[in-house]
């Protein structure tokens, strides 16, 4: 087994690169502070948990990030079940690896974005629902069909049609006076930005809902949320344009705060 052309044994070859078995979470270091650490983190503990996968100490990490000299980064943590050779079973005893890479925090932008229902859907899987697996081969093709046109997002659906999620985001709209956001229960991830909203209620109450495409043409006001890239409005979604496209005043505070 050759890896860039250079000769190598077959239990060198971790399993997250080989299946896809591991999971990540990216986070924010903003002023030198990483932004929600005890969400990531439980995010990282929660998903080895349900993938039955070993995980390395909190310290441990914390020390290895506090080597990054950067004030402001965007960091990813990937934990994989490990190296392993031939098939798909793993061995018990097998040992976790963990990698961190870190990279420029760039400037966020707050333009309002032109949108469109991708034509690529999501798999529906309610055990891997909501998990941050390094199976990405999904938005890898969705971030290819948005770039691939001259819209700024995507709004994506599973394949009942029922909304989930943007590209690489989590979606927020306003629907008859009331906020909504999809379920995640077989598809899409939990984002730490759209749970922190759903936990600090800057919008008030936000119904966690069943949003049909055929909804879409009543939204009144929408954003997404990524931890990186922050909140952006929604100006237009297909031919609807929306009756606000800036963010709820609350909402903006809340995120500065």
């Amino acid at each position: 087994m050759w890896q860039n052309g250079q000769q190598i044994t077959a239990h060198e070859l971790d399993r997250g690169l080989q299946f896809g078995d591991g999971h990540f979470t990216t986070l924010t270091r903003e002023n030198g502070q990483l932004r929600w650490w005890p969400q990531h983190w439980q995010r990282l503990v929660s998903a080895s948990e349900r993938l039955r996968m070993g995980l390395p100490d909190e310290a441990e990490v914390l020390e290895c990030l506090a080597q990054i000299d950067a004030a402001d980064a965007i960091i990813k943590i990937i934990i994989t079940r490990g190296s392993g050779s031939r098939g798909y079973g793993y061995a018990q005893t097998v040992t976790s690896n963990w990698y961190v890479t870190s990279s420029p925090l760039p400037e966020r932008k707050t333009h309002s974005l032109n949108c469109a229902i991708a034509q690529f859907s999501l798999a529906r899987s309610s055990f891997f629902a909501g998990l941050k697996t390094l199976n990405r081969l999904e938005q890898v093709m969705l971030s290819a069909e948005r770039d691939s046109s001259s819209l700024d997002e995507l709004i994506v659906c599973d394949s009942e049609g029922l909304v989930v999620e943007a590209t690489s985001s989590n979606i927020f709209l306003r629907i008859e006076g009331a906020w909504h956001t999809p379920k995640l229960d077989f598809a899409g991830i939990d984002g730490i930005v759209r749970r922190q909203i759903l936990a600090d209620r800057p919008l008030g109450d936000v119904q966690i809902s069943r949003v049909n495409v055929h909804d879409l043409p009543n939204v009144e006001q929408a954003f997404v949320t990524n931890t990186v890239l922050g909140l952006r409005p929604l100006a237009k979604i297909g031919d609807h344009k929306l009756p606000e496209q800036q963010l709820p005043k609350a909402l903006t505070t809340w995120w500065q705060s």
